[in-house]
Parts: structure tokens; C-alpha cells; sequence
């Protein structure tokens, strides 16, 4: 093997593309072409003298040799993104921090809130907020990019070293501008929607596969007229110029149904109800500036009247 020729973003490459499974999802994650990705993991088989993917019909799999190295390239990325941390911002090094992954239901409604709240206490806390898709920020969690994630429990095979406690469930709801054909409907049926576009989240994230399974069950196809997207602000203004109707998390869109700017469908989507919560490393103790949001968390969700936060499972630490 030849030590010399390895650089940090074969690792990263790597990390990716075993997180996603997928060199087209991959290459998107990380701003690069899909040839890109490939030529980057094939140097990198070169180096290890390895094979370390396997290419399938519908995706990519890990070798055993590519399991062993994304288990150490982790450690190493996080441990190296720490250190560098810690030499280019030394004269701040005791202030405190906190970085948080947050999907689109906690952005709009939750985590403003308790921001305030916990400024209003800690006002010197340095809170950064990042986005994605569960996948992206599950990655950059185990990485050390972020100190937690705050949303939906992400799928069993995604949650590898990594710990979930649930704070509230809440379902996706079908969502439209006011004044829509179908909002003023006492009950609309479901097959009403395949004469409207359709706006969903994004393909291999968590909340389509929860919208694509509960269409399915209730014998619905997708509709011709969709629009895939995870931009809030693009959501809403396409709602406002057409008669789309949106399967959104119901964090996402409770204050804008509270303030009139939308309107639930009266369909049935009890089914769609997940966990939401909170995610972070299994063998980290949270730093003092995660460990005060964790607490803003808890207390802000504790003093909702809905949804009614359940017993803390026990599972991050106090």
C-alpha cells in the first residue's frame, strides 16, 4: 500500500458513497459528476489493492475490506476535522459552541424557538444550524461536522454508533394555498389529488419513503405532475401560483396553517406518524454547549401543549 498517494477526500469519497449506496447520490452530496466519484474510488482501490465496491442494478455495495476501511476512514475524518478545529480557532476555543443538523420540520418551527430561548440564558452560545437530508446530516454527524440531529429516527441502517431519543411523534399532512378546490371539501377522497401536482420530498429521503408507502397502501399511483423538492421557500411560493398540494411533516407546516398562509386537506394521514427526535453519537458525551441544547430541547418541547413530549427513554445522557 502506498501512504503517500491516500488523501483525505478518497476517504471522504468513500464515506459517501457507503452512506448513500449510490454513486449518482453520492456525487451529488459531494458537488462533484458521478465519473468523478468512480475515477476517486477506483484510486483508491489502487492504493489499498483492493476491491471495494461491488456495482449492482439499482445501486453500489460495500466489499469486506471496504467495511473495515469506512469504519476507520469515520474515526479519522472526525478525529482530523476535530484537531483542525481546535489549531485554527484557538482564541476562541472557550467559547461555547454547538453545531445541529435539522431536517425541514424542525427548521420552521421547533429549533427557532428553542434558539431563542436558550440565548435568552446562555446569550454567548455559538449556534450553528445545518441542513440536509437525513442521510447527509447522519454522515456529517458521525463525522463530527455536527454535535446532533434533530428530526424523523432515521432507518435502522443508518443508525450504526449512533443513539435516538424520541421527543414526540407527528405524521405527514397534505397541505394547500387557501382558497384550493380541495380545502374547502368536507372530505375529500384521496384519488381527488391526481388532478393536482403533487409536491413531495425528494427520492431516498425518509419522509418519501413514508409518503411513497402510505400512497401505496391506499392504491394511489404517483401522479403525472410532480415536483420533487425540500426548499421550503420554493414550496410555498409554488403554492401560492398554482393549485399544488404538498405531503409535508406537520413541523414544517403548523405555523403556517395557524397563520392562515395554509390549508389542511381533510384526508386521513394518521398512517404517516413517525418519530421525531433527537440523534447523536452513541460513544461521545455531548460538549457543554450541545449538552445546553439538548436541555432547551426537551424543555420547550416538555411545555407544549401539542404534541405532548413522552418520558425521556434514557438513552442520551442527562
Amino acid at each position: 500500500m502506498n501512504f503517500a498517494r491516500l488523501k483525505m477526500r478518497h476517504l471522504q469519497c468513500l464515506v459517501m458513497v457507503a452512506q448513500e449506496r449510490n454513486l449518482v447520490r453520492a456525487a451529488k452530496a459531494l458537488s462533484l459528476t458521478q465519473p468523478a466519484v468512480s475515477k476517486t474510488v477506483a484510486e483508491l482501490e489502487e492504493i489499498v489493492g483492493r476491491q471495494l465496491l461491488l456495482r449492482r442494478r439499482r445501486g453500489v455495495e460495500l466489499t469486506p475490506a471496504a467495511e473495515v476501511l469506512v469504519r476507520h476512514a469515520v474515526s479519522a475524518l472526525r478525529g482530523l476535522r476535530e484537531g483542525l478545529g481546535l489549531a485554527m480557532d484557538q482564541p476562541e476555543a472557550d467559547q461555547l459552541r454547538v453545531a445541529v443538523g435539522a431536517l425541514p420540520n424542525m427548521v420552521a418551527n421547533l429549533l427557532p424557538e428553542v434558539v431563542v430561548s436558550l440565548h435568552a440564558s446562555h446569550p454567548a452560545l455559538r449556534v450553528r444550524v445545518v441542513s440536509g437530508t437525513n442521510a447527509q446530516l447522519m454522515t456529517q454527524l458521525r463525522q463530527g461536522e455536527i454535535d446532533l440531529v434533530l428530526g424523523r429516527l432515521a432507518q435502522a441502517s443508518a443508525m450504526a454508533d449512533l443513539a435516538f431519543e424520541q421527543l414526540y411523534s407527528e405524521p405527514l399532512l397534505l397541505v394547500a394555498r387557501p382558497g384550493h378546490p380541495l380545502a374547502a371539501r368536507r372530505k375529500p377522497p384521496l384519488d381527488a389529488l391526481a388532478g393536482h401536482p403533487l409536491v413531495l420530498p425528494v427520492s431516498g429521503t425518509l419522509i418519501r419513503h413514508t409518503a411513497d408507502a402510505f400512497l401505496i397502501a391506499q392504491g394511489m399511483a404517483l401522479p403525472g405532475r410532480l415536483v420533487e423538492a425540500t426548499d421550503t421557500s420554493f414550496v410555498l411560493g409554488l403554492l401560492q401560483r398554482s393549485d399544488a398540494v404538498w405531503f409535508a411533516p406537520q413541523g414544517a407546516v403548523e405555523g403556517l396553517i395557524a397563520r392562515g398562509e395554509l390549508k389542511r386537506l381533510a384526508i386521513d394521514t394518521t398512517s404517516t406518524e413517525g418519530p421525531v427526535g433527537l440523534t447523536v453519537r452513541r460513544s461521545d458525551a455531548p460538549g457543554e454547549g450541545a449538552r445546553l441544547l439538548i436541555e432547551a430541547i426537551r424543555e420547550v418541547v416538555a411545555t407544549r401543549k401539542s404534541p405532548v413530549a413522552p418520558k425521556a427513554s434514557g438513552v442520551l445522557n442527562k
